[in-house]
């Protein structure tokens, strides 16, 4: 177990992008379309569209925070100098996030740590 004052834990990258998925076994476009957000990826994108602050709500493992930043880089809005960040409030989840999203995308990834 890792204590404040310790020195950092090593980042084991196997670790990280062992994200649970019942479908692996689906390919991923597949996968995609069985998520519950996957019905409302045009009302979202033009609520996004229209209006300065939306509130996204929906199940743990609906889709929200992997599909929404892929939703709105399909559309375009990652063009030019434009980024589509997703925060997570604890270190892991943001890099389980990341990895789930760069496994989706068919991209590496490379971590640094500032502690």
């Amino acid at each position: 177990m890792w204590r404040p004052g310790d020195d950092a834990p090593s980042f084991d990258a196997d670790f990280a992008l062992a994200v649970p998925n019942p479908n692996r076994q689906l390919p991923l476009a597949v996968q995609r379309q069985r998520l519950p957000i996957a019905k409302c990826r045009e009302s979202l994108l033009y609520a996004l569209d229209q209006y300065r602050a939306v509130i996204v709500v929906g199940e743990t493992g609906s889709g929200k925070t992997t599909q929404l930043p892929q939703y709105l880089h399909e559309a375009g809005w990652t063009s030019g100098d434009r980024l589509v960040v997703c925060t997570q409030p604890r270190r892991m989840a943001a890099m389980t996030v990341a990895a789930r999203v760069a496994d989706e995308v068919r991209i590496s990834l490379f971590f640094s740590f500032h502690i």
